[in-house]
């Protein structure tokens, strides 16, 4: 039997969270879409969650990297990996720390080849 596992993806751009949704119609996924770090952080608050992809620059206070930070402290066992279409080497300095990076557009097959490997 194959378990199936809750990844939640936090992105505040609807196309982008369409494409990863579709890529991830598959009955070893349940997804769980946020559109900000607010509604992530609920989110990890309600479900059992084993991969976080989240965007690394999205509007609010909450960023990518802040909410991994905070997502981390509540479970430490949670596997991240960051999506970004404006990635930099300041972003780098500021916390690629705690997965890999895949830039936008993020490809389907390069997407599911980095979840393989983070949920292994």
């Amino acid at each position: 039997m194959t378990r199936t596992h809750t990844i939640l993806l936090v992105d505040d751009e609807p196309e982008i969270r369409e494409v990863v949704v579709k890529t991830l119609a598959d009955p070893r996924y349940n997804v769980l879409v946020a559109s900000d770090g607010y509604e992530a952080v609920r989110l990890l608050w309600e479900h059992w969650v084993d991969l976080l992809i989240t965007d690394v620059r999205m509007p609010g206070s909450i960023d990518g990297f802040q909410l991994a930070r905070q997502a981390k402290l509540m479970r430490p066992n949670l596997h991240v990996l960051y999506i970004s279409g404006y990635y930099s080497t300041a972003d780098h300095s500021a916390g690629l720390t705690y997965g890999p990076l895949l830039e936008k557009p993020v490809r389907p097959a390069a997407l599911l080849e980095e979840i393989d490997r983070e949920l292994a």
